[in-house]
């Protein structure tokens, strides 16, 4: 008992900074306890609590998280292939130490540090590690403070991944100046030859290493720690500036800034995998997932992240239209760099049509979020277009009484297979019609088939599969409790609030919800993916009420350090620590929280609880402008809308948090509220 308090204390105590502390002693590890996740979208390794890099353990086993060292884009066939392991080695006048008395690690999201520290007696360790921004470069620092390290010999034990079919060649170690190096050949999707090196140094009393993963004829890092450290903490504090949110809730802060933290940690120099590690999908990308990073980034103004994941899209294009070999393209439900392949196992997901408009949508947030009319037109649009071509062409009925509807297919998958009308899948078609028709008339093309897209999503809108006076799954799925009934509202917004029956779908679900709260059929609690989607569809429905508790509800699911799960129901069913999709919703849901466009009007804290009386934020609106906004003591102390570019005025309808309205225009770079109050 005396353990598990110091345990639960020093959690407690840390969660209210902006990451958090694990502590332990001796070999007793916390029952939450799980590695912390370093990356910078192409090196991805796992840090544990000594320093090192666990091998695979049953707790890791058991909630499907693989530990090791991973690079993007480099496999074996389908799958990621490990880059080996370390553990940092230490002995005191020859004494080997193992195992502290005491333990803590601290993971800083904000700096993309792992700082550990190890008490052995009268000897304390302290390793800060990060996996450099802009170089694939692991950089460890060691320190002991208090310690004759004239006592001391440090090292590090390096082991090379080897692979039981021989598809990776493991050359002998060389000495290099400072330390050793191997090169290795893997022999599979691609031919890949890297070469690792291992460097030691000292610098003003510290014990670092630098391990390179460079090309055969590459050059490892070469500099200092502190150098290194610099630019990679400058990197990640020019990526959070891109907004500010300051909330009387410290969880909450925490939830945002880790999934900030999560999503920076997923962008590859490709798309947006779940992660970059053998249990999350082998780092392949699933379409439907990166909707959710991308809404996410984009409404935390990380635009250049946002473009190049939905650019991804573009740049595969002629891939996706060669698989329909006429008017559309489609992309596979899960894809590899290239997307020449379907990269997902036999299964009934695999006749998911919902993805195509997931990526529609995608590509429509970038345009909209940036407004830029030449992304839209040279990149954005010629993807809609083909969305929408694939559906018209392939995926819809139209009966001979005039009506319309969706070929079965496999809405979510928790439902099975071959659903007609499927409730979802409907929603996406719908909305794609319409985005690409509104992205049509902006640019000024394709107008006969705006026209037409128009004319099928309204008759698609009849066929959507109604009982007792709401939306239900699908045509054979009548009394299925399923998140598929609130995509009208979330993720495809095709419907005004206070649309009947969508409004009594969304209050159905968040009554019922924990009947189909977590994406299998498992667990008794409500998944952080799905709760946060349950919040943005209850203030789209005007539920506002609800928004902050079912946010709440994502962040109790919360891991060690706030890392956001799949799902986490400690002792009934624990899936996959780290996973981007759940950051995603839940950084989304926190600031549609604060702002959001909806119906031609700009809400300003809709979903905020009554009781707060100080909370402010600089957001980006879909719009294509930003929104600096304070309250303070209960009054509005600031508010300031920036368009992105300059053009022709437009007005803007603010909705501010008690509900009074006003029209701004914004026909100069910034608008103020001295001006607001000028012009009433």
């Amino acid at each position: 008992m005396k353990q598990t308090a110091i345990v639960v204390l020093c959690y407690v105590a840390a969660a209210f900074a902006h990451g958090a502390t694990v502590c332990g002693t001796g070999r007793e590890m916390p029952k939450a306890y799980i590695p912390a996740m370093l990356s910078n979208g192409s090196l991805c390794m796992t840090a544990d609590h000594l320093g090192g890099i666990p091998f695979p353990s049953q707790r890791t086993k058991s909630c499907r998280f693989s530990t090791g060292i991973f690079i993007a884009g480099r496999r074996l066939l389908y799958n990621l292939y490990g880059h080996g392991s370390y553990r940092l080695t230490l002995a005191v006048d020859g004494k080997p130490l193992e195992n502290p008395d005491r333990w803590s690690q601290t993971l800083d999201p904000l700096a993309a540090k792992s700082i550990v520290t190890n008490v052995f007696g009268d000897v304390t360790r302290v390793v800060e590690t990060f996996v450099a921004q802009g170089c694939d470069v692991i950089a460890i620092r060691q320190t002991f403070p208090g310690t004759d390290t004239a006592r001391l010999t440090v090292g590090l034990d390096y082991t090379p991944h080897r692979d039981a079919e021989g598809r990776i060649v493991v050359g002998p170690w060389e000495d290099v100046p400072g330390g050793r190096a191997y090169s290795f050949t893997a022999y599979g999707k691609n031919i890949d030859k890297t070469r690792v090196t291992i460097r030691h140094a000292r610098e003003e009393g510290a014990f670092v290493t630098f391990i390179s993963y460079t090309g055969l004829d590459g050059k490892p890092y070469a500099g200092t720690y502190a150098d290194l450290a610099g630019r990679h903490e400058s990197a990640w504090r020019k990526y959070y500036s891109a907004s500010s949110v300051q909330l009387p809730d410290e969880k909450l802060m925490q939830l945002r800034t880790m999934a900030e933290y999560q999503l920076k940690c997923c962008v590859t120099r490709w798309h947006l995998p779940i992660g970059i590690l053998v249990s999350h999908w082998s780092g392949k990308s699933f379409a439907f997932d990166e909707l959710y990073g991308v809404q996410g980034l984009l409404s935390a103004g990380h635009f250049d992240e946002a473009k190049h994941v939905a650019g991804f899209r573009h740049k595969t294009l002629s891939q996706a239209k060669l698989r329909i070999n006429g008017s559309g393209a489609r992309w596979f439900w899960l894809c590899l760099e290239d997307a020449l392949l379907e990269a997902s196992p036999p299964g009934h997901w695999l006749d998911h049509i919902f993805h195509m408009s997931a990526i529609a949508q995608t590509c429509n947030l970038a345009a909209a979020y940036t407004d830029d009319l030449t992304f839209l037109r040279k990149k954005m649009y010629p993807v809609m277009r083909e969305c929408a071509r694939f559906y018209r062409s392939q995926c819809i009925y139209d009966a001979p009484d005039g009506s319309s509807f969706v070929c079965k297919c496999t809405d979510l998958e928790r439902l099975g297979a071959a659903k007609s009308r499927p409730c979802m899948t409907t929603c996406g078609i719908i909305h794609t019609f319409r985005i690409c028709a509104d992205a049509a008339d902006r640019l000024g093309v394709d107008a006969k088939e705006a026209a037409d897209w128009r004319a099928k999503a309204a008759r698609l809108e009849k066929s959507l599969p109604v009982k007792n006076g709401r939306f239900v799954p699908a045509a054979n799925a009548m009394d299925a409790v399923s998140m598929g009934t609130l995509a009208g509202y979330f993720p495809f917004p095709i419907f005004p609030r206070g649309h009947k029956e969508q409004t009594a779908a969304v209050d159905f679900f968040l009554a019922q919800g924990t009947k189909a709260g977590n994406m299998y059929k498992t667990g008794k609690k409500i998944c952080p993916w799905y709760a946060a989607t349950m919040a943005i569809a209850a203030q789209r429905a005007g539920r506002y009420g609800k928004v902050y508790p079912f946010i709440m509800e994502a962040a109790s699911s919360s891991g060690c350090y706030g890392e956001i799960w799949e799902i986490n129901e400690p002792g009934v069913a624990e899936y996959r620590p780290w996973f981007m999709t759940g950051a995603g919703t839940c950084l989304y849901a926190i600031n549609q929280m604060l702002l959001s466009e909806r119906d031609g009007e700009c809400l300003i804290g809709a979903g905020v609880p009554k009781e707060w009386k100080d909370w402010s934020f600089n957001l980006p609106a879909e719009g294509g402008y930003n929104v600096e906004f304070a309250m303070k003591a209960g009054k509005v102390a600031k508010l300031v809308l920036r368009p992105h570019r300059a053009g022709p005025s437009r007005k803007v309808k603010v909705v501010l948090p008690d509900g009074s309205r006003r029209e701004v225009v914004l026909d100069k770079p910034e608008v103020a509220l001295k001006d607001l109050l000028d012009a009433r």
